[in-house]
């Protein structure tokens, strides 16, 4: 089952975005991911079927941000410390000279 929410790199990018910054507009998050609208839309489905994800319509606008649950901010916390962790081991090659 996890892999299944979890098993594309842009469900996490989703998932650790909207951690990082609450209710977005799925348009905004789209351009913030830089991905297409119905690439982003097909990923925020699955992850809304899986209770990840929720969204609300205000006019044409699609507000979307994730589920207020426990499950789901342990998730995002712990995937959000091991992208810090990774980002802070990554060395560019123009620090190793």
């Amino acid at each position: 089952m996890i892999e299944e929410v979890l098993g594309a790199p842009l469900r996490i990018r989703i998932i650790l975005a909207l951690w990082k910054t609450g209710e977005i507009n799925a348009t905004e998050l789209a351009k913030r991911l830089e991905t297409n609208y119905s690439q982003l839309i097909a990923h925020l489905q699955l992850l809304s079927k899986h209770g990840i994800v929720e969204e609300r319509r205000i006019g044409r606008a699609r507000l979307v941000k994730l589920r207020n649950t426990k499950l789901v901010e342990m998730l995002a916390e712990a995937l959000g410390q091991v992208d810090e962790k990774l980002k802070a081991r990554h060395v560019s090659p123009q620090e190793k000279t």
